[in-house]
């Protein structure tokens, strides 16, 4: 005849257990989070100053507008030069003198992922072939 196997009941974790499992966990999100986004920086930097091929061809899939949002001037740090509007928008203190990683962002679809808020820029699988005109 088979034994039923007793289990220990398992024990209940209290509610600070709970929170503090949590709050590592987001504390663990947010450096992997922060980590992508120096790589990002990086990245950008390196491709807007050594690789512009490859960047024509990665903003050939770029549509949409800036919402002015300012998230992207918050990657890893605030920008210095962002000036917050009462209104939620943003406003850069140097727009017209504004570095080319800046002024092209967002070059790759990761890029997007690496803002917190809500970029309005999206991109596409491959460009559109437009035909000769007749």
């Amino acid at each position: 005849m088979k034994s039923a196997r007793k289990t220990k009941p398992e024990r209940h974790r209290t509610f600070e257990e709970r929170l503090s499992d949590r709050l590592r966990s987001r504390k663990i999100e947010d450096v992997k989070l922060r980590a992508r986004q120096a790589q990002g920086k990086i990245r950008r930097f390196v491709n807007t100053n050594l690789r512009k091929q490859e960047m024509v061809a990665a903003l050939a899939l770029r549509r949409g507008e800036c919402n002015r949002c300012g998230a992207c001037c918050e990657l890893l740090f605030k920008c210095p030069f962002l000036k917050k509007n009462p209104d939620g928008t943003s406003l850069c203190g140097i727009y017209d003198n504004r570095p080319n990683s800046c002024r092209l962002f967002p070059i790759e679809k990761r890029d997007i992922q690496e803002v917190r808020g809500s970029c309005s820029y999206y991109f596409i699988e491959r460009p559109i072939r437009l035909g000769k005109a007749s």
